[in-house]
């Protein structure tokens, strides 16, 4: 019926399909729905078409039919930024170190503008596996250890990236948590840690209406997750409803049938091949032809319902690098900076008083702004590219009376001299990244300047210029200031310099734990740095591995994939045993990471989850529960009341955390489920309130297969930080 109204309407406009110039044009002008136009395209392509149309036709491209005039669909990698030319903005852990969703949503907003500028309008991101441990290489482009935050970013992420007019791939679906081996590590995790740690920012992505999937490199329990059937159909499309398109990582498809059948429906790139004419013309499948119409089903309609081939010039109306972003870039990464050590309250620094300051270390003249791989974004600064001069951010602060000098560790006599001392420490910019995980320890160059400084002076400010967490306990004595800047975008050096001025106050909160020992991170630890454990492949001439590059372990692209299966490439088994070259990454922690391990062991966090400091004060009071008995459907809110009792502006984060005294299964002793960034002037009392709902108290029972909600009593935490709990309420779920 459909088909034919279309056709109805080719016949009064005196069109036939073969005699029209633009078939879609003619398709765009009727008033079909996203779903009735893609099923008349679908019915207008040729068998050869519709494999065409699943697979990248160049680098980033894909979808060209000339014939019936649609247009190559542009994708872009996004997760700092559009890469390479838009505006380099503050990784994803630094905005999510903000702890605002209006910030993540401004950011979004930006990167989808000027994605659509460029024409491209399906954006590469966000990024929301899970921060496992701090050694990942792409732990920046993620948003932190726990589920909730994450959950909760990537959902105001997501939406705010579609209204306007762009397809948000969420991704790496699903438990991308390292990148060293990436293509032959499989995450090997039991059901429950699935779904309470690592699937829930998927499906928060899904229930915001994502348009598009993206699979990971790893496998997953023993199957890539490109042939991971029972994650890609069973639960993200059929479970979870989800009705957009899974496209595959770059050349991340191990075999034709495989992928073919578990559910992706794009491969990408150009090169790759698994999805060509002749292999998919070759499978020997009763069912071919239908999964290959939803393939190109799922696809069309996505596009239809974003607008992606309506008005396809417009973008040319629009900047590609507005000077506001700029602006925004700066203001998220000022936000997002934060200040983890302050004694004798040695920041923020003095102006226009008689100072001497000292600007030492290799990351203080070469300041990463962003890493490298799908993530990078170019700096676009006079003569820099990925770094800038922290001096340069400096700039406005020096005068006669505030003496700022850039120094090195060999001049002695200025760093015994000066009033205070501020080290950069971090790796070379391509130290850690894509394809490059990293040591949790310093690298030892900074390590021993930090040590030689001590002896010089007293007052040493530290600036951590790595992407995520690093060990801290062996120097941190001594130290008075402490800040985590990580990647923080092309203006990290004006906004470092405002926070240690004091014209911006700090409140961005790690989205992460930072402990004091590594064996604090648990079982994990020993499976991470154990070189025993972290298994290289076979050295041979098919499969080179690169020595280390900086201090992480490296290799290129992670593998390569077409060496996972050592005998015949691209036959699909059903079976792990078919990849012999396959290693097992054990989830032994389980639930137990970040500051839920440490709540189990009873251990101190160097840095807790949560925390950053301010420089001033506040206080809560007057916890409050609109219902201290409700049903699941009803849930209830936490109203409190947060004071600014110092003398500056600024803001503070309420965190809800919530804890089940007595479960049938063991629960972890709490779990982040409410928080909301508060702006405050000096003596200003504001009111807060948060809901909780079903989400906040129900865990996954894998012995039933679903999620449960069981009645009984509950403890409300609420806090600034996952240890420093500062009140607490009991609420009764019927």
């Amino acid at each position: 019926m459909i088909r034919f109204l279309f056709l109805l309407f080719l016949i009064l406009s005196c069109k036939t399909p073969s005699e029209s110039s633009s078939f879609l044009g003619d398709l765009l002008k009727t008033d079909l729905s996203p779903e009735e136009k893609a099923e008349v395209l679908l019915n207008e392509m040729t068998f050869r078409e519709k494999v065409e149309f699943i697979r990248g036709q160049a680098w980033k491209n894909q979808g060209c039919i000339p014939r019936l005039g649609l247009p190559p669909i542009k994708y872009q990698d996004a997760t700092m930024g559009i890469s390479f030319w838009g505006t380099s903005f503050p990784s994803t852990l630094i905005t999510t170190a903000t702890w605002d969703r209006n910030r993540m949503r401004d950011l979004s907003r930006a990167v989808a503008r000027e994605g659509i500028a460029r024409g491209e309008k399906v954006i590469l991101g966000p990024g929301v596996n899970i921060y496992r441990m701090p050694t990942g290489g792409r732990n920046c482009e993620y948003m932190g250890e726990d589920p909730f935050l994450t959950s909760e970013m990537t959902r105001v992420y997501v939406t705010e990236m579609q209204n306007q007019g762009a397809i948000a791939v969420v991704k790496h679906f699903a438990a991308n948590n390292q990148d060293f081996d990436r293509h032959g590590t499989s995450s090997d995790i039991d059901e429950r840690t699935l779904r309470e740690i690592y699937l829930p920012p998927f499906e928060a992505a899904v229930k915001a209406g994502v348009g598009a999937v993206m699979t990971g490199y790893n496998p997953v329990n023993g199957f890539p997750m490109s042939e991971n059937k029972r994650l890609v159909t069973d639960i993200l499309k059929t479970e979870w409803g989800f009705d957009g398109f899974v496209v595959s990582d770059w050349m991340s498809l191990y075999s034709t049938e495989g992928a073919f059948t578990a559910g992706v429906d794009l491969e990408m790139p150009s090169d790759s091949s698994y999805f060509a004419y002749h292999k998919i013309n070759n499978l020997n499948l009763p069912e071919k032809e239908s999964l290959l119409n939803d393939k190109v089903r799922r696809i069309l309609t996505t596009y239809f319902r974003f607008h992606v081939y309506e008005d396809f010039q417009w973008h040319y109306r629009l900047q590609q690098n507005p000077e506001e972003h700029d602006v925004l870039a700066r203001e998220i990464a000022e936000e997002g900076i934060v200040l983890l050590k302050n004694e004798d309250s040695i920041l923020p620094l003095p102006q226009n008083e008689k100072k001497s300051i000292a600007v030492v270390g290799y990351n203080s003249r070469f300041l990463n702004t962003t890493t490298v791989g799908a993530c990078t974004v170019f700096c676009r600064r006079p003569g820099r590219m990925l770094t800038v001069n922290l001096m340069d951010g400096f700039r406005p602060y020096r005068d006669d009376d505030t003496r700022i000098s850039h120094v090195t560790m060999a001049d002695t006599v200025a760093l015994k001299k000066a009033d205070a001392v501020i080290y950069v420490a971090g790796l070379w910019v391509f130290g850690e990244g894509e394809a490059n995980d990293r040591h949790w320890d310093m690298k030892p160059k900074n390590r021993s300047d930090i040590e030689k400084l001590k002896r010089l002076n007293s007052n040493i400010i530290v600036v951590s210029n790595y992407g995520s967490g690093i060990e801290t306990e062996s120097w941190i004595n001594g130290v008075k200031g402490l800040i985590y800047l990580g990647y923080a975008g092309k203006w990290a050096d004006a906004a470092l310099a405002r926070v240690i001025f004091g014209d911006v106050n700090p409140s961005g909160k790690l989205p992460f734990t930072m402990v004091k020992q590594w064996d604090d991170f648990g079982p994990v630890a020993a499976q991470i740095e154990n070189p025993d454990k972290l298994v290289i492949w076979p050295r041979d001439a098919d499969y080179p591995v690169t020595p280390m590059l900086g201090t992480g372990r490296f290799k290129v692209f992670g593998g390569n994939p077409k060496m996972l299966k050592s005998k015949n490439r691209d036959i699909f088994e059903n079976d792990p045993q078919a990849y012999d070259r396959m290693e097992h990454m054990v989830y032994a922690e389980g639930r137990y990471l970040g500051y839920r391990y440490l709540d189990k062991t009873g251990k101190a966090a160097q840095f807790p989850f949560g925390f950053g400091l301010s420089y001033t004060s506040f206080a809560f009071d007057d916890l409050a529960v609109s219902k201290k008995t409700f049903s699941v459907e009803e849930g209830t809110e936490v109203s409190l009341t947060v004071s600014n009792t110092g003398e500056r502006a600024g803001a503070e984060v309420v965190q809800v955390y919530v804890h089940d005294p007595v479960s049938r299964l063991d629960r972890v002793y709490k779990e982040l489920k409410g928080f909301e960034k508060i702006f405050l002037q000096p003596g200003e009392t504001r009111n807060v309130t948060i809901p909780l709902t079903e989400e906040a108290f129900r865990y996954y029972d894998d012995t039933l297969g679903k999620w449960v909600t069981e009645p009984g009593q509950f403890d409300i935490l609420v806090g600034n930080s996952a240890e420093n709990i500062l009140l607490r309420a009991s609420v009764t779920l019927r």
